[in-house]
């Protein structure tokens, strides 16, 4: 109960500062289609920045040995196509993008959780950030998660509205940022390797 009261004033206090927004960018914040305004925003701004208030989401693990056989590590693993949204901190417009994970099975031989590298992105995502710093952030995640991974490689690729809608508003230019731990850091023959994949899934699909 406490926390839903806590919710709702923080809703309450941003929706008040909207309102002077809007009044001071010229407009009228009582007419009917911007009546409602104030909240909704307040709602979407919290909405959009839960991973600041919320604790990372545990990444659940499974073996890969099954009734005795002990399968061989090394196997490379790759999220591909994770939808993300975050925005950005110089200027808290949208980010809009994909984000994949590829990362080598460890010593433990453990895997993660599909649906849980994808909570791992938007947790990281739900913040203002900078598209760089995110790819980092999943990147540690991971690498020190319970799957102990031998390594992890994380690309961002993402629209910024930022420049899309202001500024120099190019619709065309998309920011790519690569993240790499462990065996990736030092081994230009996987990283191209996930790049190859990557590449070879955009000429196929599976439905």
């Amino acid at each position: 109960m406490e926390e839903t009261l806590n919710q709702e004033k923080m809703v309450e206090e941003i929706a008040k500062r909207i309102r002077e927004i809007l009044e001071i960018l010229g407009e009228n914040p009582d007419r009917e289609g911007l009546r409602e305004t104030p909240l909704r925003v307040a709602r979407a701004l919290l909405e959009m920045t839960s991973g600041l208030r919320t604790p990372q989401p545990q990444i659940k693990t499974f073996n890969l040995s099954e009734d005795g056989i002990s399968e061989v590590e090394d196997q490379i693993i790759l999220v591909k196509n994770i939808g993300f949204s975050s925005l950005c901190e110089h200027h808290l417009l949208p980010i809009i993008g994909k984000v994949h994970v590829a990362y080598i099975v460890g010593q433990e031989r453990k895997v993660a959780g599909f649906s849980k590298i994808i909570r791992i992105v938007n947790y990281y995502a739900s913040r203002p950030q900078i598209q760089e710093r995110l790819v980092q952030q999943i990147a540690d995640a991971i690498m020190n998660s319970d799957i102990h991974p031998k390594g992890v490689m994380v690309i961002g690729d993402a629209l910024h509205m930022c420049a899309y809608v202001r500024g120099v508003k190019d619709r065309e230019a998309s920011l790519l940022s690569v993240a790499t731990r462990g065996l990736f850091k030092n081994n230009v023959s996987l990283r191209n390797y996930v790049f190859r994949l990557l590449e070879t899934s955009k000429k196929t699909s599976l439905l």
